[in-house]
């Protein structure tokens, strides 16, 4: 006679789960850069300026503590962007994204990559929807300074932004190159 199957467990999986959040959460080990950052430094907020297509925009970023033993961290960053062929009219636009990177074994420099939603919210003069979802893509490229009393770093980043936008005459805007760069303080 065939023995009915065993009925599914959750509490089996706690030991399983316990561990990968023991693995992913485990915090690398205190390395320092040059200025004597702790790599595994908390909060980090940031200000950048940006053109991205043919527009020019200000924009504030703020990044989760790293972990994955120092190699990801989640960002969140905003910006207000001005149309440039209408008269500089203002726009918003909102990223949230996932972050890899690591450091360079011989600098303070850190190499990252960087992707996530990309959410606009258009001025009624230029575009009648009043939001937009995309998406974007980049590489960045981080140099820390030697300060202890102001842990801080510099940044560049390339890469695009991929969201269906056309103004108000038919014309594609914030689709394409984008370049950010800026400065974290942590």
């Amino acid at each position: 006679m065939k023995q009915p199957a065993q009925p599914f467990c959750v509490g089996s999986l706690v030991p399983v789960l316990l561990a990968a959040l023991l693995w992913v959460g485990a915090p690398a080990a205190a390395e320092t850069t040059g200025g004597g950052l702790n790599k595994t430094s908390a909060l980090s907020v940031g200000f950048s300026i940006h053109e991205w297509e043919d527009d020019f925009g200000l924009g504030g970023t703020l990044t989760s503590p790293w972990f994955l033993w120092n190699h990801g961290a989640l960002r969140l960053s905003g910006a207000v962007l001005f149309k440039e062929n209408f008269d500089w009219q203002p726009y918003y636009s909102l990223r949230a994204g996932l972050v890899g990177g690591s450091f360079m074994k011989t600098a303070a420099i850190r190499l990252y990559g960087e992707g996530g939603f990309l959410f606009v919210f258009p001025h009624a003069d230029f575009d009648a929807e009043l939001f937009r979802l995309g998406g974007y893509g980049h590489f960045g490229f981080e140099f820390f300074l030697d300060t202890a009393s102001w842990p801080s770093s510099y940044y560049i980043e390339l890469g695009s932004n991929g969201i269906l936008t056309k103004d108000i005459n038919g014309t594609p805007y914030l689709n394409g190159f984008a370049l950010s760069c800026g400065m974290r303080l942590y």
